[in-house]
């Protein structure tokens, strides 16, 4: 249980942050959007997970 909730601190914190990331990176905006969508994917997943762990 301990490994998702660190999971999903990491996607909030570097969704946070693609701004910066993306400008350290001088990528134009495209990894700020790789880096959202990968958040947003790593945080419905632990959502389901904990929706899925609460029904049983």
């Amino acid at each position: 249980m301990e490994i998702m909730w660190i999971f999903l601190i990491l996607a909030i914190v570097c969704a946070l942050f693609s701004d910066k990331i993306d400008a350290a990176f001088k990528a134009d905006q495209k990894l700020k959007r790789i880096i959202l969508i990968f958040s947003g994917g790593i945080l419905l997943v632990c959502m389901i997970a904990v929706i899925a762990r609460n029904l049983n």
